[in-house]
């Protein structure tokens, strides 16, 4: 009978061994990666959002407008812009 139980008791230290460092992994991802990477996500959106800003037609239209023919003054937006 002693020999029937001793492969229940590893099967089921094993699966306690597993349960246990799955948790240690899940309390991990949840402490470290997690907060990483929701701020990284939010620091990408803020940078397509002023880069959206930064490449709208409509100030290229008004700095060209405000070089009022000055052909440095054009390039200058188009570099910009």
């Amino acid at each position: 009978m002693a020999l029937l139980l001793a492969p229940l008791r590893w099967l089921t230290s094993s699966i306690i061994r597993l349960a246990i460092f799955a948790g240690i992994l899940v309390v991990l991802y949840l402490v470290l990666l997690k907060p990483a990477i929701d701020s990284g996500e939010k620091k990408v959106r803020h940078t397509l959002h002023s880069l959206e800003q930064k490449a709208s037609p409509k100030r290229l239209a008004h700095c060209i407008e405000r070089a009022d023919g000055d052909i440095d003054k054009m390039k200058r937006c188009a570099r910009l812009f």
